[in-house]
């Protein structure tokens, strides 16, 4: 009797530290990356900033419901969209113009 109830624990016990185990949670996290590559790079992340920042603003500022590219900015337009940035069409700071515009020739070549 005595060795049936320990085998029952022991069983219970195992079957709820189960998921447990396999949802990763537990010490020996990361840090170490395989292949030396670091997952981090700064210049890669400021470049995704700024590509989240242009396309932002396109959205505020140039595509939204009400705004004269309302269909949105494609590679047939680009070219209109960008002639419209440089001449001040829109409300956008002399920084947001720059990072826009370097969108616009990365993402339509303009």
């Amino acid at each position: 009797m005595k060795r049936m109830m320990v085998s029952m624990v022991l069983a219970a016990m195992a079957v709820a530290a189960t998921p447990a185990l396999a949802s990763g949670s537990g010490s020996g996290g990361g840090g170490a990356s395989i292949g030396g590559s670091n997952s981090f790079d700064p210049v890669l992340e400021q470049q995704r900033r700024l590509e989240q920042q242009a396309r932002s603003q396109i959205k505020k500022r140039i595509s939204c419901k009400t705004c004269q590219y309302k269909e949105g900015v494609t590679r047939q337009n680009a070219g209109a969209v960008a002639a419209a940035v440089r001449g001040g069409s829109f409300e956008l700071t002399q920084k947001d113009r720059e990072v826009v515009l370097a969108y616009l020739k990365q993402r339509y070549g303009v």
